[in-house]
């Protein structure tokens, strides 16, 4: 059963161009939102800071190792916000680096704000060669002296936001750009994502906090529903089911940081606890992720202001 994910790898190299869901998977996608859509960047009108590490499929040899880091913030002089994503996807011997720099168009309407953001950056795919393929290989295409190549990348998108309702819509690898290496090729998948909240107010003490990701590769969709209960603005907990995959336990706390600048703000740290549900639940003792996140504010400058004595004038 542990062999499952090489021969995973095997099969989906056994065509010259391999399609599929490619960007990392999270199940806190509510705490990462930057790093699908672009046009997040600087929408809390805060910097913020995340760390997120996922272990997926505990259990296997070669299973799926996701590392992300992201700062986001707002830029007054730009009209709008900026933000930095860098993610580390490793499956046995496939591993794939992300990294963009986001831009997002601020624009404030009565009933909330719209952002528009693209992001330029470069995906590096590689394929090692610390594996022992199999003496019967389906197919003579197989890389097995391995591949090392990066390509151009480019997601869009659009946000909405107001003090209770969030939601958009995003494309990432929107050029679909191959990585050729002899006879193999690879297609980074153009992806669609969607997400939505909403934060509902159940008792003076409890805020109840449910939302939607939707993630496609034009092929294949999938979906998780999320439901979030939070308690005096501090402890968090809540259930996330993903259609024909898991169902996830979460819990976390918010920490109030006093002072101004750096020094303050919020830090976030949450875990969540993937019970798997599919075919690999056999297999698999779970997935774990973590996610630390921390958000501040810049303290604005005082005005000074000079007014003459009537006295003078």
């Amino acid at each position: 059963m542990k062999k499952l994910l090489l021969l995973i790898i095997v099969v989906s190299f056994s065509v010259s161009y391999s399609y599929g869901q490619q960007d990392p998977q999270f199940t806190q996608n509510m705490y990462n939102k930057l790093f699908p859509n672009p046009a997040v960047a600087g929408a809390n009108g805060s910097i913020c800071a995340t760390l997120l590490g996922r272990e997926q499929w505990v259990g296997f040899e070669g299973r799926p190792q996701t590392y992300l880091f992201s700062i986001h913030g707002p830029v007054k002089l730009l009209h709008g916000g900026i933000g930095l994503s860098i993610a580390q996807d490793n499956l046995a011997q496939i591993s794939d680096l992300h990294l963009k720099a986001s831009y997002s168009y601020h624009h404030s309407f009565p009933f909330g704000e719209i952002n528009g953001g693209i992001g330029l950056g470069m995906v590096q795919k590689t394929i090692g060669t610390a594996w022992i393929p199999p003496t019967n290989l389906p197919d003579a295409q197989i890389p097995v002296a391995g591949i090392a190549q990066s390509v151009f990348d480019l997601d869009l998108g659009v946000y909405f936001s107001n003090d209770k309702v969030y939601a958009g819509i995003s494309s990432t690898h929107v050029p679909s750009a191959t990585v050729a290496e002899k006879s193999a090729a690879f297609r980074i998948a153009r992806h669609y994502y969607l997400m939505a909240g909403y934060s509902m107010p159940l008792t003076q003490s409890i805020e109840l906090q449910p939302s939607i990701f939707v993630k496609s590769d034009g092929a294949h969709a999938q979906m998780d529903l999320n439901a979030i209960a939070v308690y005096n603005d501090l402890f968090f907990g809540g259930l996330t089911y993903r259609f024909q995959d898991a169902v996830s336990i979460m819990a976390g706390v918010d920490y109030g940081l006093s002072g101004t600048g750096i020094a303050g703000g919020t830090l976030r740290f949450g875990y969540a606890y993937d019970v798997t549900t599919n075919k690999l639940s056999s297999g698999s003792t779970g997935s774990h992720e973590i996610v630390l996140n921390y958000c501040f504010n810049i303290p604005k400058k005082m005005k000074i202001t000079r007014h003459k004595s009537v006295r003078y004038l």
